[in-house]
């Protein structure tokens, strides 16, 4: 068990899932036996689901009102640590649809046995300022820092500001909350995002600004895809995964007809809009196919209070 703890925290996965709008806590995981440790954490609000992966068998925690200050579970020890490769078998911490089936393992034992805390997250000053300022941007005012989407002032402008919110949640699982503004539109699939916001080294870090035609969603398999289009003949859809303050490609469909009439769909993993003698060439339906597994989430956003 000594050496299969660190290992195993070098594998956790954060994924989002459906959160309701009630203030997010800070959720503090720990594994642990007699011989050794390792502590995690992710946020998440109450009603999320945190899935425990080992093997084959999923253990799910509902995150429910504080009613106590600590929750313990255990493992099958028949399931633990049977990976050749290195010795360890993956952890993954995921949340899920509220209607998800639950499935938890049988307790065991000589398990080692998973501690699980949680504390309300407070908002950093920086992230709590911010907010105040769109508040103030969306009520009409005039602010002297516009470090936020445009699209915000356009919504002030056409009287459309109740649908716009905030959320926090840690997107790589290394204990910073990001902070994203956006808006749920009506028979929109997703939740929209405009933008993105760390901090580092005490500093507010803008990560993504978008606008009507350059969205961000999360996507449930814990990836942000982001939509762009500059006409009806050019437009893509990437995916990509966040880390440190970063956006980092993973693949994008290109759609440009433009530059190429006879075959406009590509596959590319070098660039979001650009396409190159690098991609794969895609026909429509498989374009649409890869897209499809880019299923966006729906999440409640915490309102600013602009009516």
């Amino acid at each position: 068990m000594k050496k299969i703890l660190p290992a195993l925290l070098m594998l956790v996965l954060v994924l989002t899932g459906i959160a309701s709008a009630d203030a997010p806590f800070r959720i503090n995981l720990e594994i642990a036996d007699s011989a050794d440790s390792f502590q995690t954490s992710v946020v998440a609000r109450t009603g999320d689901r945190i899935a425990i992966k080992l093997g084959e068998t999923d253990t799910i925690l509902e995150v429910q009102e504080k009613q106590e200050d600590v929750l313990n579970f255990k493992f099958d020890p028949a399931l633990q640590f049977t990976d050749e490769k290195n010795g360890a078998v993956e952890l993954q911490y995921f949340l899920l649809p509220a209607d998800t089936e639950d499935k938890f393992t049988e307790v065991g034992k000589d398990s080692p046995v998973l501690t699980v805390s949680w504390e309300q997250l407070v908002l950093p000053e920086q992230y709590r300022n911010l907010i105040n300022t769109v508040e103030a941007v969306l009520n009409g005012e005039q602010t002297e820092s516009d470090d936020f989407s445009a699209i915000f002032k356009m919504m002030a402008g056409a009287g459309n500001t109740k649908n716009a919110g905030f959320y926090v949640t840690d997107l790589d699982n290394d204990g910073t909350p990001e902070l994203l503004l956006g808006e749920n539109i009506p028979m929109q699939d997703g939740t929209v995002f405009y933008d993105l916001y760390t901090i580092t080294d005490d500093e507010l870090v803008h990560v993504f600004d978008g606008w009507d035609r350059s969205r961000y969603y999360l996507v449930f398999n814990g990836g942000i895809a982001h939509e762009g289009s500059s006409s009806a003949f050019e437009s893509f859809t990437s995916l990509n995964y966040y880390a440190k303050g970063e956006l980092h490609l993973m693949q994008s469909i290109i759609y440009n007809s433009n530059a190429d009439p006879d075959t406009p769909w590509h596959l590319s993993k070098t660039s979001e809009y650009e396409i190159s003698d690098s991609d794969q060439i895609v026909d429509e339906s498989e374009a649409r196919y890869i897209l499809a597994t880019y299923p966006y989430l729906h999440v409640d956003l915490e309102p600013f209070t602009a009516e």
